[in-house]
Parts: C-alpha cells; sequence; structure tokens
C-alpha cells in the first residue's frame, strides 16, 4: 500500500533549497510536537481528510483524490514565502493543484508566521492502492 504523505515529504526533501531550509527532523506529519525547536523554520505536512474516489468506471475506481495542507511557520515572513513557492513546484510536480483557503498569518501568541496553503490532486489513472 502506497502512503502520499511519505511521497509527499520525500519529494519535498529532494528540492535542494527546501532541504537546505527545513532538514527532515523539522517537517511533522499532522502537527509539529511541542518538545520539537520552534525558534527555526518548520513545515507540518496534513491531510485535510482521507483520500476520497476521483474517477469511477464500470463500478470500479480508478484514481484516487487527496487534499493536503502544508503549513511552513517561522519567525522570518520573506523566507516562508520563498520556500512556500518550492513547496508549490513540488507539488504541481506530483499532480496537485494549489486551492483558494489557507492562512497568511502572525501568531502573535507565539511569535511566529505562518504560511499556510491547501493542495488538492488525483493521482494517475488505476493508481488506487492508497
Amino acid at each position: 500500500m502506497k502512503d502520499m504523505l511519505t511521497i509527499i515529504y520525500e519529494a519535498l526533501l529532494q528540492n535542494s533549497l527546501i532541504n537546505e531550509k527545513i532538514t527532515a527532523e523539522r517537517i511533522g506529519y499532522y502537527v509539529y510536537g511541542e518538545d520539537k525547536d520552534h525558534t527555526k523554520t518548520f513545515m507540518i505536512i496534513e491531510p485535510l481528510g482521507p483520500p476520497l474516489p476521483g474517477v469511477v468506471g464500470s463500478d470500479k475506481e480508478l484514481n484516487v483524490q487527496h487534499t493536503f495542507q502544508i503549513d511552513v511557520q517561522g519567525t522570518d515572513r520573506k523566507e516562508l514565502k520563498v520556500i512556500q513557492k518550492q513547496v508549490k513546484a513540488v507539488m504541481l510536480s506530483l499532480g496537485y493543484g494549489q486551492l483558494p483557503e489557507g492562512l497568511d498569518e502572525w501568531l502573535p501568541d507565539v511569535k511566529r508566521y505562518v504560511d499556510a496553503r491547501r493542495y488538492r490532486g488525483l493521482t494517475k489513472l488505476y493508481d488506487t492502492d492508497y
């Protein structure tokens, strides 16, 4: 069985700028633990629901739709934008398009910026093992 979270994680780390700015241990699935270093830029990859049937034909699921939110948080607002531009390029290469929802805010309680973007994509035809 395939895991789209792992596929996205590995694709993001293959991007040299992302790998330089955010190391593997600073990318979390679903949440970024409270016990981790929040003073450096970090990323959260979060599914926004379970995989859904994409195209259906002859009573059979032919592909799968996934929706994810990718948050980049840190103290340098401009750096977050540079990283998110690279995230968008990686997600486009995986067949995901950006959705209009998301966040671009300063979080005063924790003194960090957050740039959260949502992406939706379909797997290739007959790629349904998720």
